[in-house]
């Protein structure tokens, strides 16, 4: 099976969603847990982070990826000078296990060098989703995200780059372990 034959919807993640849900690994237990456990509170959505949508197999209830949305922005510092550049954050990006190295078509997975997989599909689309915000709703100059030390390769390939010298990082506990990834849009 390739990736172009999975028919799929993006649609922001419900209360009713919480078993589906449980259901999802990406592989990442801090993420599978945050999905888990931390977004629904109580009887509602924790969107405190940001918004959340669920990527679904068609016909199904089956929840193949995950991602989360939120304004930002980067904080550019030279000497004295500080300027909010904005932004929007993926705060969170998951595709299920299942799904993962996924080729989307035979060419890519005969193809030596140039491999596109389904998760890169399904990152298009967010890439797009923010790029069309920006064009008709809310300037954003900015797509960032915080990667994983074993997803940056993932996220190059995908036209982000590391944080330059003069973009502050957030300092927060959650991911000062990560590296900070940008993309212009």
């Amino acid at each position: 099976m390739y990736g172009e034959e999975i028919k799929y919807s993006i649609d922001l993640l419900e209360y009713s969603d919480k078993e589906s849900i449980q259901l999802f690994s990406c592989g990442n237990d801090k993420i599978d847990h945050y999905i888990k456990n931390e977004i629904f509170n109580g009887s509602t959505l924790n969107i405190d982070d940001g918004l959340h949508f669920k990527i679904c197999k068609k016909n199904t209830t089956e929840i193949i990826g995950f991602y989360s949305l939120a304004s930002s922005g980067i904080i550019h510092k030279v000497d004295n000078y500080m300027h909010v550049l904005p932004a929007v954050k993926i705060d969170v990006f998951a595709i299920d296990k299942k799904y993962q190295k996924l080729h989307f078509n035979e060419e890519s997975e005969l193809s030596e060098k140039d491999h596109y997989y389904f998760s890169d599909q399904i990152l298009c689309e967010v890439i797009r989703k923010c790029r069309d915000i920006s064009e008709s709703q809310l300037l954003i100059n900015f797509i960032i995200l915080y990667a994983a030390k074993d997803a940056v390769k993932f996220y190059t390939r995908n036209f982000f780059s590391p944080f330059k010298n003069f973009m502050e990082p957030e300092t927060n506990s959650e991911v000062n372990s990560l590296e900070p990834m940008y993309m212009p849009l």
